[in-house]
């Protein structure tokens, strides 16, 4: 008997990498208008900013089917095996009620369905938390149930490198743009709980730096056993300026950089840079 981890594409391990972690990878889709892509498949994150950039209208993202899980859920079922499935946050997605329907199918009770209550680089903080607890010899049931509390202390915060974005997705209105553009205003989002919101706006690059760790200091801090991601969106050297400043301020605790994909990227467009953190 072992585990099998399932996350979907959003957690934005590449292919190779989840291969390497022994994790399935279910893909959601994004839709340019009638063109169709598997996230993560037939559209990487770089190709998907650029298409993105040229787009009159937003990109859409469509969630797995229950289908998409059947098969791993019963090839799970003969082995043996217990199943953790960690997945996007519910309140962003309909893909945990698409694991929990092929759940309820295949009428097996030793499949966890895990509501990360984040994306990208913050799933990936819990997916990796879920491995290390494996390596203490932790079993599935026990996973589950640490995860459960875990991910309520994760955070991301990203800054956002145009207006444009949100007030196309409509979460900011035609004026707040331009007051926002005026006066050189960059917000500071943070996702926890599955929600998306502003934790402040500052003027400039590193008035954003700033405060985005009053953010952070406010909700108590980093927890720095637990380490931290980066994150991007469009290139890569976008980051480069903000990564050297969080390492100045962190110190060590680094785990890796991750280039986010289309679920978070399609309302901040290019030019984000992200920390995913376990706050205190």
């Amino acid at each position: 008997m072992s585990i099998r981890f399932i996350c979907d594409s959003t957690c934005d391990y590449t292919q190779q990498q989840a291969e390497e972690l022994g994790i399935t990878l279910v893909p959601l889709k994004v839709l340019f208008g009638e063109e169709e892509y598997y996230d993560g498949v037939d559209i990487k994150p770089e190709a998907f900013y650029e298409k993105l950039e040229s787009s009159e209208e937003l990109p859409t993202t469509s969630q797995p089917s229950p289908e998409a899980f059947l098969a791993y859920f019963r090839e799970a079922k003969e082995a043996g095996d217990d199943v953790i499935c960690i997945l996007l946050a519910s309140r962003l997605s309909g893909t945990c009620q698409s694991a929990l329907v092929a759940k309820d199918i295949v009428e097996y009770d030793r499949i966890y369905i895990v509501d990360s209550m984040q994306a990208t680089l913050g799933t990936q903080l819990l997916i990796e938390r879920a491995f290390a607890l494996q390596k203490e010899g932790k079993n599935a049931e026990q996973i589950v149930g640490a995860l459960e509390e875990d991910k309520k202390k994760v955070c991301i915060y990203l800054i956002v490198d145009t207006l444009l974005y949100l007030q196309k997705g409509g979460r900011l209105s035609a004026a707040g743009m331009a007051v926002g553009s005026a006066l050189n205003l960059k917000p500071v989002l943070a996702v926890r709980y599955g929600e998306v919101k502003v934790a402040g706006l500052a003027r400039g690059q590193k008035g954003a730096w700033d405060k985005l760790f009053k953010a952070m200091e406010k909700e108590g801090g980093m927890n720095e056993a637990m380490g931290y991601n980066l994150g991007f969106t469009g290139k890569k050297e976008c980051l480069d300026d903000f990564a050297r400043f969080v390492k100045g301020r962190l110190g060590s605790g680094y785990k890796k950089t991750v280039a986010v994909g289309s679920v978070i990227g399609v309302h901040v467009g290019p030019g984000a840079n992200a920390l995913a953190v376990f706050l205190n």
